[in-house]
């Protein structure tokens, strides 16, 4: 459901900009403001529900979900549906984050790879039902209905939930909440958005939008300062002294920083470029995922074996020369056979470093934590998410006019002349050199975790034992001398 409703609206998004009768801006802050409230929620959610229970939360995730996505269906104006994907946002963030936690609590430590892998899978084929059976659906029967059947199956996944999760996990104690760092956190996050959007438009001076970013970057920076200082932080400063718990989520934020916005250059390269209905251009983009979905567990059972070091870096490496070679050979002439192997590759190298990443992060912190270190995961990804369509945007807009841009994305910009598919292929190019650059230093970032022995899992996490009758992973956390291994 979380997967499907990230990807749904990009194909969407002309046909509700034109229903809402709304502009550019609102009808990217309908996908910007899912984004920004899983992102948020991600990260103070985390420490939640190390408080209260992770099965509590993702049961509650599913109610906020579910009547998020019923208010979408009736949404009256671009703003209302804004408001009520902030909704849905916040219980995708609660569906996201205890998943990883819930799967990571009960999973043998040298299975946990392949776990995430097959986790990763049911997010992924959301996301293809999403460009698949969502382009379908509005192309057949609205816009609305691609929200409307997430309310059944909420209904029904609450209702499961509720009967057959049992809470295993040991709850923490808690004397307050940080406040301040999330206001901090959300407001420079939003600013940031906000400026490189006002950016893009071209509506403001290079002084001020300098402005702007000094004031993000100031704000980042006094968050940073005061979570270690704080007593109840939003943020746990502590766990990134792991070296495989910092690297893994530095790797994964710039991953996603360059990833991110591949979906929706595709989409406006399959339509206007190639000429291709919504529906026949999400069909396009299937390999990308199947790719993906076929060798993440396979990648993840092998970290288990051999290490993650080794993967993630390959998976990045992968991933940074694809973008290259799209730089420059992705034109409105390349064989579609041509793009289609691209995009296989691409969504190999993004396979092979997601679930090894994932089990590296969550293996690297002992079990009490795992929420806290799920949220502050799923946040970098999130996070890189949000920022790389702004960045995209803004990236393009330096080869075609910001207003052309404009009126494709609300579909009142029928034909595109030479001069504008030329500009529109260039800001394309260009946004992936961009990407590649990111992505080549995510692969540095993730070099930094050190090589880890075979069979690290059982060496640094925990030991299992029988509890209340039936098998699962009681993990104990890891001796000080294996943490300072890994640390090491």
């Amino acid at each position: 459901m979380s997967g499907l409703d990230t990807r749904v609206v990009l194909i969407g998004l002309p046909i509700i900009a034109e229903s809402l009768r709304t502009d550019l801006e609102t009808a990217l802050w309908v996908t910007q403001g899912y984004q920004i409230a899983l992102t948020i929620g991600l990260l103070f959610l985390g420490r939640f529900t190390d408080m209260f229970g992770r099965v509590k939360l993702y049961i509650i995730g599913f109610v906020v979900f579910t009547v998020g996505s019923g208010f979408c269906v009736v949404a009256a104006s671009g703003q209302q549906l804004i408001l009520f994907r902030i909704i849905q946002g916040f219980g995708g963030a609660c569906l996201i984050l205890n998943s990883a936690a819930i799967i990571t609590d009960v999973t043998p430590p040298e299975d946990l790879g392949f776990a995430l892998g097959v986790n990763q899978i049911g997010w992924t084929a959301g996301a293809v039902s999403g460009l698949t059976v969502g382009g379908l659906l509005i192309d057949t029967l609205g816009w609305r209905v691609i929200f409307l059947v997430n309310v059944p199956v909420g209904i029904f996944a609450t209702l499961w939930a509720h009967h057959r999760l049992r809470e295993i996990s040991k709850r923490e104690a808690h004397f307050g909440f940080d406040y301040a760092g999330l206001a901090i956190f959300t407001s420079s996050l939003t600013l940031l958005l906000i400026a490189i959007s006002l950016d893009t438009m071209d509506v403001i001076s290079r002084l001020t939008s300098a402005f702007l970013y000094a004031v993000c970057l100031a704000m980042f920076i006094a968050f940073v300062y005061l979570e270690p200082r704080t007593r109840e932080p939003l943020l746990d400063m502590r766990l990134f002294k792991n070296r495989l718990f910092s690297s893994g989520n530095i790797s994964q934020f710039l991953n996603s920083l360059g990833f991110g916005a591949l979906s929706l250059i595709l989409i406006l390269y399959f339509e206007l470029i190639r000429g291709y209905d919504a529906l026949n251009s999400g069909l396009l983009l299937i390999p990308l995922d199947v790719a993906f979905i076929s060798i993440g567990p396979i990648s993840g059972r092998m970290s288990d074996r051999y290490g993650t070091r080794l993967f993630t870096i390959l998976g990045l490496g992968i991933g940074g020369l694809c973008y290259v070679v799209a730089a420059l050979m992705l034109t409105a002439n390349l064989p579609l056979f041509k793009v289609e192997a691209l995009l296989v590759a691409i969504g190999l190298g993004q396979g092979l470093f997601s679930s090894p990443n994932i089990s590296s992060v969550m293996g690297s912190v002992p079990r009490e934590r795992h929420g806290v270190a799920s949220g502050i995961r799923a946040t970098m990804f999130n996070a890189g998410n949000v920022v790389s369509i702004g960045l995209v945007a803004y990236v393009v807009t330096t080869a075609i006019p910001y207003n052309v841009v404009s009126e494709i994305i609300i579909g009142t910009y029928t034909s595109l002349t030479v001069a504008d598919a030329t500009g529109f292929v260039t800001g394309m190019s260009r946004a992936f050199i961009v990407a590649a650059v990111i992505t080549f230093t995510a692969m540095f970032a993730s070099s930094l975790r050190g090589v880890e022995p075979k069979g690290r899992m059982k060496d640094r996490h925990y030991s299992s034992q029988t509890h209340s009758g039936a098998e699962v992973q009681e993990q104990v956390p890891c001796s000080d001398r294996a943490h300072k291994d890994v640390e090491d």
